[in-house]
């Protein structure tokens, strides 16, 4: 019985503001690059400006590919579904972090009434 090599996998450290570009962005993701042009022109991820010839991505658009892929993956979403999906955890993601401000900002005055 032949045995197997086992695959390793190298891992790349990005900051948020590191520029990848589409070929990149598709390789980190493994998904094709096709996909992730439909992604963009249904707006889940969206190319930095322009400058040059190429799209350019921030860093912080492989974890929306990521969403992306297990929402039509595991889910069986639909390309405008996963838009919408996205859109909404973006939303809840902002209004937890205005609470969580708000509940800290308000955290002292309870204190003094205790």
């Amino acid at each position: 019985m032949p045995t197997e090599k086992p695959q390793t996998q190298s891992v790349q450290i990005l900051e948020e503001c590191e520029e990848i570009t589409l070929v990149e962005l598709s390789r980190i993701c493994r998904v094709h690059t096709e996909w992730v042009v439909e992604l963009i022109q249904e707006g889940v991820v969206e190319p930095l400006p322009a400058q040059g010839t190429q799209w350019r991505f921030s860093a912080t658009s492989i974890v929306r590919v990521q969403k992306a892929n297990r929402l039509q993956r595991d889910l069986g979403v639909n390309l405008a579904g996963t838009a919408l999906v996205l859109d909404l955890l973006d939303k809840i993601e902002a209004l937890e972090a205005r609470l969580r401000g708000i509940a800290e900002a308000s955290a002292p005055e309870n204190a003094d009434t205790d």
